[in-house]
């Protein structure tokens, strides 16, 4: 039996332990019926999938390098990363790891078509994911123009006062006070959390301080007074620790750091890394850099084979102009007319085999009407005339709860909805347009259609996520003969015909 580990995660305070519970059964189930065997369970509370900084997610994907399972479960697509580049750079991890990703909840099947059909969920999840915050933040805007606490973590040398209002915490202020002190005299990072740690001092999240811990506390205009929240800023709305003469200098102090450290070279992100193959031994190209006479960078995939001289003379060629190549014959491919038509009704038949219950859309009904009656004993309470501040005060926590799990039942109820072929035929055509980063717009397009690419001298085969029953769909065979940037070498090389 292969080891499996199910990771699950809720988003908002107005969800809770059930959540994580229902997504645990849900998934043990899964796992039983497909005879995976449950090694351990990751879970991130209260934590949006729109970012990678969760705490156990970040644990699950540094032991996927200690090869303690061969398979993660998770409820749903939006479980694991509700950020479309964040699922694809996290999923290649696995793969490289050789580990499976499952989905307890959909039936998102391993064949071609489903890579493509897992896409196209992603930007959904993405879309309702950006639907619901836009949503929420207008639900604590009021709150913010008031200067007033709105969650997440507090700075350090603050706590939160009865009216959610930020007071000043002189144990920790004192730390903060330190740490602009040494920084302005050009003590090191290092050299303050020694000083720091060496006192007991602890973080706001009553951690050890480390080096990235200065940068953000120097950098804060709370301590200036400054109240920031979203496109809300707020002068003198929050009580001072640092004057601004002192965090002037400290921010002086921050450039001419900065300015002194030479700036690193931007890293090259291979496209068809895993991908792309040579055409001649079928060995996986690599991704390498070189420096020219002048200093300019350079890259281009390379057969390991010819590069080691191991018994193949394929050449290198250009990263980009490869995959400017791939993408662009990619679009011309996948958006004939007969092309779209194949994939939409093949993506609307493996949603109608999806036989997932309504877990999700119950446990918000049930907590909505949970939160109903706590609102209606909350009224009760205060019409019968008890005496306690906080009764309104809880009234309106409740009020803001209801608000929000409205908006989880509303985005779990559209998660539910069948895709049609024709939506899933406009949802194609949107890649006609290209993106605001071209970058990761070209990642796009790679990651959701592209399944092999097979490079020879004078021709290039791509192969797509479609099943192979349409060959004429299922692959291009690209003839480049007129091209001297494809292959320098005569043009009578030995081609090998592909083997599937």
């Amino acid at each position: 039996m292969k080891r499996a580990v199910i990771y699950a995660r809720y988003s908002s305070s107005s969800q809770t332990e059930q959540s994580i519970e229902g997504q645990i059964r849900v998934c043990s189930e899964y796992a039983k019926a497909k005879g995976l065997t449950i090694v351990g369970e990751y879970i991130d509370r209260a934590i949006s999938g729109r970012t990678d900084n969760r705490p156990d997610f970040q644990r699950l994907i540094a032991d996927c390098n200690k090869h303690l399972f061969e398979a993660v479960i998770v409820y749903r697509t939006d479980r694991f990363a509700r950020n479309k580049y964040d699922s694809a750079i996290y999923k290649r991890h696995l793969r490289k790891c050789n580990i499976e990703l499952h989905y307890a909840a959909e039936h998102i099947p391993e064949g071609p078509e489903g890579i493509i059909l897992e896409s196209l969920m992603e930007g959904l999840a993405e879309y309702y994911s950006a639907e619901l915050s836009q949503k929420i933040r207008r639900g604590i805007r009021e709150s913010a123009l008031k200067g007033k606490a709105t969650g997440g973590n507090i700075a350090l040398g603050y706590k939160i006062g009865p009216d959610k209002s930020f007071v000043i915490d002189e144990k920790e202020a004192e730390a903060v006070r330190m740490i602009f002190d040494m920084f302005v005299r050009q003590k090191t990072n290092a050299e303050i959390c020694e000083y720091l740690n060496g006192l007991g001092l602890k973080t706001s999240r009553g951690n050890p301080f480390t080096k990235s811990s200065v940068p953000r506390i120097i950098q804060n205009e709370k301590y200036i007074g400054v109240y920031k929240c979203g496109d809300i800023r707020l002068e003198d709305a929050v009580p001072p620790i640092i004057s601004k003469e002192v965090f002037l200098m400290a921010q002086k102090e921050n450039a001419r750091r900065r300015t002194s450290k030479q700036a690193a070279l931007p890293r090259a992100d291979y496209l068809l890394s895993g991908k792309l193959f040579c055409g001649h031994c079928k060995r996986k190209m690599t991704g390498v850099s070189g420096t020219g006479k002048s200093g300019g960078k350079f890259y281009y995939y390379y057969c390991p084979s010819a590069r080691y001289k191991k018994g193949c003379d394929k050449k290198q060629v250009p990263k980009d102009w490869i995959e400017d190549l791939v993408v662009s014959e990619t679009l011309d491919h996948i958006l004939r007319p007969e092309a779209v038509k194949y994939i939409a009704n093949a993506c609307y038949e493996i949603q109608l085999k999806d036989k997932s219950g309504n877990e999700e859309i119950e446990f918000f009904r049930r907590r909505i009407a949970e939160n109903k009656k706590a609102v209606s004993n909350t009224l009760r309470a205060i019409e019968s005339g008890v005496d306690t501040m906080s009764l309104p005060v809880r009234l309106k926590e409740l009020e803001m709860e209801g608000l929000q799990l409205h908006d989880e039942l509303k985005a779990a109820e559209a998660r539910k909805i069948i895709l049609t072929p024709e939506h899933i035929e406009f949802m194609l055509m949107q890649y006609a347009e290209k993106g605001a980063d071209e970058q990761a717009y070209k990642k796009e397009i790679i990651d959701c259609f592209v399944s092999e690419v097979y490079l020879y001298d004078n021709r290039l085969v791509i192969y797509y996520n479609i099943n192979k029953n349409h060959p004429e769909l299922a692959e291009s065979d690209l003839a480049l003969l007129e091209s001297d940037v494809f292959d320098q070498r005569d043009l009578s090389s030995t081609i090998i015909p592909v083997q599937k």
